[in-house]
């Protein structure tokens, strides 16, 4: 009798500290940094529209809310020099992950972000900026216990109050400007 209780009592306190631990880390901490070629685009009535390829790189940093969503703060910039002309992109959003399998491997990424486009030739300055939807996909390998590498596909577009500033003043209105990312991330939790 004085076994089984105490096997009973083992049993009890180990599933209790397996519990705690596996609470921990889904409601722990986690940062991600990556990088990507990155294609961003500015349409309006008086834009070419052309999708330019530029290196990005993103961070994101924010917790867990349990082991099948991440919630997260992120900010994306994008770069591209052509012909004179140098572009910027920046987009700064609030996403949550969603893992839909136990195995926490395969997630989709949605949420909201502000995007920013700046195009500067050392004369003229060009900016459009657009609030909008962000979505995403990816599958993280584990590398070690807190470590995990993902390839992903993100797309951010800013549709929601999008003008086009030529120099400071309005050159246009509804603009939209999109930015799509194709890399790998490698995110601590």
């Amino acid at each position: 009798m004085r076994t089984a209780a105490m096997i009973l009592m083992a049993t009890l306190l180990a599933g209790a500290s397996g519990a705690a631990a596996q609470r921990r880390e889904a409601s722990g901490l986690w940062y991600s940094a990556g990088v990507a070629p990155g294609w961003a685009r500015v349409t309006c009535n008086i834009c070419a529209g052309r999708r330019k390829t530029g290196l990005s790189a993103f961070i994101g940093v924010g917790g867990s809310t349990g082991r099948a969503v991440r919630i997260g703060a992120e900010l994306a910039g994008w770069r591209q020099r052509e012909g004179g002309v140098t572009q910027t992109l920046l987009s700064f959003g609030a996403a949550a992950y969603w893992y839909p399998n136990a195995g926490q491997r395969f997630y989709l990424r949605g949420g909201a972000t502000l995007v920013m486009h700046r195009a500067n030739d050392g004369t003229d300055v060009v900016t459009t900026s657009g609030i909008g939807p962000l979505m995403g996909v990816g599958y993280e390998y584990p590398v070690s216990r807190s470590w995990r590498l993902a390839p992903f596909a993100n797309y951010s577009v800013g549709v929601f109050g999008g003008d086009v500033k030529f120099n400071g003043g309005q050159a246009a209105s509804s603009a939209t400007v999109s930015f799509l990312q194709v890399g790998a991330s490698l995110t601590r939790r």
